[in-house]
């Protein structure tokens, strides 16, 4: 018998992905029903079934996907500016989202995080790998302006990239849990004195 290839996908996976990201960052993976993600990546039902296998299948690489997008991001960033105005730059379009839109998005891994930690191990594993991911840039990016004289610290570049990368992500939690401005100005403050 002759076997037949089926039929071929009349969608570009990569735009789905990247829809189906928009969407979990919005809702967030509890709140995404595999309807709505339908709806929103435009596909049918068994095309799901057979590209992604199931909602977690997908979240999992719209995870990978985003970190990888973001570590692009930054990386042309880094090559532009170098890494201490990169991470000022991260500063600014923080307080420039805030400034425009009134609220923050924050970051799909922490976002993540904070939903699936200790409900879902799968999920809870890929988040935390995703996670050092960045924070491996960070350290690797501090570390180049370190070694320039750059970036003045008595921090190794790990402890100041972990401090950085949390109390940014501080701030985006502060905002959404409706901090004063003056509480803002002194986070963002304390950002940028760490890589002054």
């Amino acid at each position: 018998m002759r076997k037949t290839k089926g039929r071929p996908k009349s969608f570009d996976e990569q735009e789905v992905l990247n829809l189906a990201m928009e969407y979990f960052w919005k809702h967030g993976y509890e709140n995404s029903s595999l309807d709505d993600l339908l709806k929103a990546m435009g596909i049918s039902k068994g095309s799901f079934y057979h590209m992604f296998g199931s909602k977690e299948a997908l979240f999992s690489k719209c995870l990978q996907l985003y970190r990888k997008k973001q570590i692009d991001y930054l990386r042309s960033l880094k090559q532009e500016f170098g890494a201490k105005a990169t991470m000022l730059k991260l500063v600014e379009m923080t307080l420039t989202e805030l400034k425009t839109t009134g609220r923050l998005t924050g970051c799909l891994l922490m976002n993540s995080g904070k939903e699936c930690y200790g409900r879902y191990e799968d999920l809870s594993k890929l988040i935390k790998e995703e996670y050092l991911a960045m924070q491996s840039f960070f350290t690797n990016a501090l570390q180049e302006d370190i070694d320039k004289g750059i970036v003045k610290t008595s921090l190794s570049a790990k402890e100041l990239s972990t401090r950085f990368m949390n109390t940014l992500n501080g701030l985006v939690l502060s905002v959404q849990a409706g901090a004063t401005d003056d509480m803002v100005e002194s986070i963002v403050q304390q950002l940028k004195e760490m890589v002054e």
